[in-house]
């Protein structure tokens, strides 16, 4: 049988000629092209959705792993503080139980029996701090977080039971009499303004991280500065960035120093009594105004002033 043919005239006026055959044949791929392109444009666009989730996907990780250093980040700084200032504390606590509480009136307390046993005891049996647990378990960082908030917390409560046990101890040694001659908790200056607190801080004229020993208060120049606490002069003269400075020995593991003065009064192995000018406010050496620089030291350490001086 003849196969069939088809002409086919084109604009110019050639003719082509062509069977069904080869028309059908043409048809069929045609169409296959058509599909193929089509299901490859189907299967870009689905890996292009893809992309596009796995790409908001992964910058929602980011941010959260980001949010999550910043909050861990924050714990360890909290944590850092909190356990410092624990210890500075709990030394000064002990402190005053050895060196202070000895001078207060015992009478009222048994035969043979002193303040410090008694607190001590007081303290021993209501206590329920003593709680801690632990093991070698491995964390990621959810864990380490949840970790440090909970060591957050338990060392917050333990400082506030630690600073309420001095705020007493304090409390009663006031009212033994006023307070004890070598215990500095006299204010070093007629009033004044806070201008930099103890511990971390932006340096006053370089910026940038710097550890403040002391307390920094603001006052008119040429202001009195007394000793907190009666003593020995260990110190008085220049010493480099304190510039005009002195330091005192209360002789019960008590010191104190004042620095930035425009003048000092004193001299070494002077005996001064408390309340008594030890030198003016001034602003020499590191210093950006007038103010005095005032340190407290425990057995060698500092410790922030304002766990023993009185209100303002």
């Amino acid at each position: 049988m003849e196969e069939r043919k088809c002409e086919l005239r084109l604009p110019s006026g050639k003719v082509v000629n062509f069977s069904y055959t080869k028309l059908k044949a043409g048809i069929a791929v045609t169409a296959l092209v058509l599909v193929g392109a089509v299901g490859g444009a189907g299967y870009l666009y689905h890996q292009l959705a893809d992309y596009r989730s796995e790409a908001t996907d992964y910058a929602a990780y980011k941010q959260n792993k980001a949010e999550q250093q910043t909050k861990l980040q924050k714990l360890l700084q909290d944590n850092e503080r909190m356990l410092r200032d624990m210890a500075e504390i709990s030394n000064l606590e002990k402190k005053l139980r050895r060196a202070v509480i000895r001078d207060v009136d015992s009478s009222k307390l048994g035969e043979g029996t002193s303040m410090v046993d008694s607190t001590a005891a007081k303290e021993t049996s209501a206590n329920t701090s003593y709680t801690g647990k632990g093991g070698p378990a491995k964390m990621d960082i959810n864990g380490t977080m949840a970790v440090l908030t909970a060591q957050n917390a338990n060392i917050k409560k333990m400082l506030d039971s630690t600073k309420k046990s001095v705020s007493e101890l304090l409390s009663e040694v006031e009212g033994s009499g006023g307070g004890i001659a070598s215990f500095p908790d006299k204010w070093p200056t007629d009033g004044g303004t806070i201008s930099s607190n103890y511990g971390v801080r932006t340096g006053p004229i370089e910026g940038g991280y710097d550890w403040h020993p002391g307390l920094d208060i603001a006052v008119d120049f040429g202001a009195p500065v007394y000793a907190t606490a009666a003593g020995t002069i260990e110190q008085a003269g220049w010493n480099g960035g304190y510039g005009r400075y002195v330091r005192i020995n209360h002789g019960n593991g008590y010191e104190t120093a004042y620095g930035h003065m425009s003048g000092i009064a004193v001299a070494a192995g002077q005996k001064v009594i408390k309340g008594e000018i030890i030198g003016f406010v001034g602003s020499t050496g590191y210093s950006t105004g007038p103010h005095v620089h005032y340190e407290v030291l425990a057995d060698g350490q500092n410790i922030d002033p304002f766990y023993v001086l009185k209100n303002k």
